[in-house]
Order: C-alpha cells, then structure tokens, then sequence
C-alpha cells in the first residue's frame, strides 16, 4: 500500500471510528433521559413493568426492559427480547397489513364489495353503497359498536364467523366518515381467513411473523411461551391487582401477543416500506397507501391511513396506533420523516405513561422543531349551526342497556369563537377550526341540507351531533 492510500485509509478509519463514538454518546444520553422519566412515571403511578424499543434507520436504536412481568411468588424482570405483553388494538395494524398483502396478490380488490370474497357470511344491503376492504381498513363501513364483544374462557369464544352473522348492523352509508370500528376490523379478519382458506393466525404466522422472525409473537400462547408472558395489573385500592385474561370474539382486532423486540421488527419492515431483512412482506405501493391519510373529517384534520391513524406529536406527524387490554396498554408509532419508529408497552389499561415516553423520544430528536404553528388568519363566519350537543361516535347505538359516552357541549362565544373540551376555538376556514393554544385542529362534516352531522378532532376522535 502507497503511503498516500495507507493516510487516506487511517483517515477515513478515525471518521468512522469518531462517528461510532458520537452516535453511542448521543444513545446513552437517550437512554438516561428515557431512564429518568420512565422510572419517575412507574413510581408515580404505580406501574409493576414496561418496556420500550426504539428504531431508526433500519437498526434497532435501543430497547430496554423495566420493572417486574409479575408479582408475588414468581416475581421476574422485564426482558425486552423475550417478556411477552398483549398488544391490544395494534392487532388492528397487523390484520390489515394481512388483507393488503392479499390485495397485492391481486386476490382481492380494496374498492369492490366485500360480499364478492365473503364466504363465511353476507353483509347486509341495508344502504345502496356497498361496503369495500377499503371502508373497513378506514373505520368508515358505518357498523354500530356492538357490546358483548369478550369472554374470559376459551371455552366460550364464539367462531368469529358466527359471532358476527347477527352483529353487523349498518347505521350510516360506508365512507362518510371514520368511525372507530372493531367490528369493521373484525370484518377485515374474516375476509382474510375467506379468501386465504386460513385461520388468521394461521395466516399471520406463515405470512407476516415467520418472515420477520417473531418468534415470540401470536394469538394464544403456547404453553412455551406462556412463562414468559406477563401478567395484567390494575391498581386498586392502593395494591396492584392481577387481571383475568381476555377472549375476544372480534380477535382480528385485539389479540396479538408480542415483545417488544419482536415489534421492532415489525417497525423497521413498515417503515422500510414493506421489506426487512432482505425479505418483502407488502410492496412498497402497498404499504405507503397504509401510511397515507385516506379519509379525515378535512384535509387539515388528523385521519385514517389503512388500518393506521394520523397524529401529530411534538410537531412531527406520526403514523400510530394505541392498544389497550385488562392489566395493558401500548402504543406503537412510525415517523417517517425521521425514519424512526416506537412502540412503548406497560401494565395498566388507558395509562398515559406511554404517551409520557413518546414524548421524551420525540423532543430528544426534535432539533428545534417547532411544536405549535402560528395562529393563522381568522375566518369570521355565523357558528350558530355547530352549537349543541356531540357524542362520542364509537358506541352501541342499538343496544338498550349499552354504555353510552357523555356528550360534550359546544358552546358559541360573544366573540365569534366557541367552546368545547375545556378549549377555545376560531375558525380558519370552512367547515375548520384551530384552538387558540394550536394545539388542536378541528373539522365538520355537514349534510346536504348544510346541517351539522359529525365533528372530528383528529383519527378515532369523530363525534356525532345529537340536537
């Protein structure tokens, strides 16, 4: 070797080597960042474990494991490769990714009618638009929510085909506006197992979890991966309290088990745009349509991409879904512009620990990222006809005794502005109102008679106005 290339190799050795020091700098700062405000907020809310991956560019960033899987007797340590938590509702992503796998192969089309692939049941022609895949990866099929969706014995899970037979009632035409819809991504989970002659286990173990290697990820643990699972807790009454175990009948929508380890991967593969590892899970065409707003009250307005939703944290768009089961909660998101994905699990169903953490990770890549936009330029329009009262759109409509959400008032001010979920707001155009802290972006949907019907603050929040 010239003395000239052995200077050049040398210096481009010490870039590298400089580069790799930085970098492992940078993700122990993260790391004890992230150490602070995850065992501050465990403490404080009496969380017995979590666990967190985070991934960025096509490498797994950092993952690590706190807390206890259980209490008592057998009391063991959160493992991020190989303790295993319910993902809930992010189930949700994983049988859409399966139908869109079937869409690619061209076995099924997202705009033609999903009776042409149904073969276990028929939906109903209560209206004279059809109902397609698409209308059901975007919560827009119009189904009501139906209660009675859980068991918590095996033995008394009804087949998903039956269970849904006599439950999808249609309430509104498909694709006015989305709706969050277990029954919808139920449906979707039907279609798969019709078209592909399998379980949707089955299905996802040969065509999605084997690819990536998740090998500690199903529906229905095995007795293997049963001592690794960890248990669910809620905190009553001063104790931490184990949880029963759920059964879904609408399984395609909130039965997957996983590690965080194993999500990772499923990250890394969405935002590599359907590929991981040298191996093609769904086209890039395919998964970019996933992560594409596909239907929102109004452009500006937080929507629904294809089994995924839009919102927007600490001013990054992000590509998400939450997940909550009894003694669970999760949530995973992509941000593609950052090549960075998340998923933050822990005991406690509904806790907002993981959106505590989401938020630490995100200002930590921030780079002065502006969080709130500038107030924009006011519209002074008559709000008489947005006044009144609006409830929460996902709940049972037909049932007699079925929970019901309490309606929110909106309430028009003096000073042409309004009123509701303990924030003001003006309008910036039709039908489309900003907060004045910006940090909410709100949308109408009004019928053809210009009357009011639906009110949407971002993705699964769409409320119905009622008077």
């Amino acid at each position: 070797m010239n003395k000239g290339l052995k200077v050049l190799t040398i210096s481009l050795l010490m870039i590298v080597w400089n580069f790799s020091v930085l970098v492992s700098q940078n993700v122990a700062k993260l790391e004890s960042k992230l150490d602070s405000v995850i065992q501050s907020n465990m403490e404080s809310n009496h969380i017995p474990g979590a666990a967190f991956i985070i991934v960025k560019d096509g490498k797994v960033l950092l993952k690590k494991g706190y807390g206890y899987t259980s209490l008592g007797e057998e009391i063991r340590r959160v493992r991020p490769d190989s303790t295993i938590f319910r993902i809930g509702s992010i189930t949700k992503t994983f049988t859409a990714t399966a139908l869109m796998q079937l869409v690619d192969q061209g076995k099924i089309d997202l705009h033609t009618d999903v009776n042409t692939y149904l073969t276990s049941l028929k939906v109903q022609d209560t209206f004279s638009k059809p109902i397609t895949p698409w209308h059901l990866l975007t919560h827009s099929a119009g189904f009501d929510e139906i209660s009675g969706r859980r068991v918590f014995r095996a033995s008394e899970q009804i087949p998903l085909k039956i269970f849904l037979k006599d439950r999808l009632i249609r309430l509104r035409e498909p694709g006015v506006i989305s709706s969050y819809s277990s029954y919808a991504i139920a449906l979707a989970g039907l279609l798969v197992e019709d078209v592909s002659g399998m379980s949707l286990a089955e299905y996802m173990k040969k065509h999605i979890w084997d690819p990536l290697e998740m090998n500690m990820t199903n529906m229905g643990l095995s007795d293997e991966q049963e001592r690794y699972t960890s248990w669910g807790y809620e905190y009553r009454r001063g104790i931490n309290v184990p949880q029963p175990w759920e059964f879904y009948h609408t399984y395609p929508s909130s039965d997957i088990n996983s590690t965080v380890s194993d999500m990772g991967k499923y990250l890394l593969m969405h935002l590599n745009l359907g590929k991981h590892n040298n191996k093609t899970i769904l086209s890039s065409k395919m998964t970019s349509e996933m992560h594409k707003q596909q239907l929102s009250a109004h452009t500006e307005v937080e929507g629904f991409g294809l089994g995924f939703y839009e919102e927007y944290a600490n001013g990054f768009r992000t590509v998400s879904h939450g997940g909550d089961m009894l003694g669970y909660s999760g949530y995973m998101a992509l941000i593609p512009e950052k090549n960075l994905g998340v998923y933050i699990v822990s005991h406690h169903e509904g806790s907002r620990f993981r959106y505590m953490v989401l938020s630490a990770i995100l200002e930590y890549f921030q780079e002065n990222k502006a969080t709130l936009e500038p107030n924009p330029k006011r519209v002074m329009q008559d709000l008489s006809k947005f006044e009144g009262s609006y409830l929460w759109s996902t709940h049972c409509h037909t049932c007699e005794n079925g929970w019901k959400p309490t309606a929110e008032q909106l309430v028009v001010n003096d000073d042409n502005t309004f009123s509701i979920f303990g924030r003001k707001f003006f309008q910036i155009g039709p039908l489309l109102f900003k907060s004045f802290d910006g940090r909410r972006t709100m949308g109408f949907v009004e019928n053809k008679k210009g009357e009011i019907i639906y009110m949407s603050t971002g993705s699964s929040n769409v409320f119905e106005k009622i008077d």
